[in-house]
């Protein structure tokens, strides 16, 4: 994914409970994967919610939510303590959710082949 694309998605990231804007280059790194997939979408499509509540504590939660325009909400939340441990874990439960609703809308919405 191209610097361009990356920074168009990270404008689109609410940091809320626990995160900060000295979080953005941690957080564009770490979530590399999910703005990879998200490249095919217009980014004014995209609102990204990250929230790390209890931050650095023992029972710390870490949530990311995620909304492309046409497809259901998604969520991962991780338990771990580490916080890019947690970040991978939800980020992870969110790719699995995005990779399922574009595979499901699609067969939902099969392609017309050119006659």
């Amino acid at each position: 994914m191209n610097a361009e694309a990356s920074h168009a998605l990270i404008e689109r990231v609410r940091l809320e409970d626990g995160a900060t804007t000295d979080d953005l280059r941690f957080i564009e790194r770490t979530l590399g994967q999910l703005f990879t997939q998200l490249s095919r979408f217009d980014p004014q499509m995209v609102d990204i919610g990250l929230r790390f509540k209890d931050r650095g504590q023992p029972g710390m939660r870490t949530s990311l939510e995620l909304h492309v325009q046409g497809l259901p909400a998604m969520v991962g939340v991780s338990d771990l303590t580490e916080t890019k441990a947690a970040l991978n874990d939800a980020e992870a439960k969110v790719l699995s959710q995005l990779r399922s609703n574009v595979t499901r809308r699609a067969d939902h919405h099969p392609r017309r082949a050119n006659a």
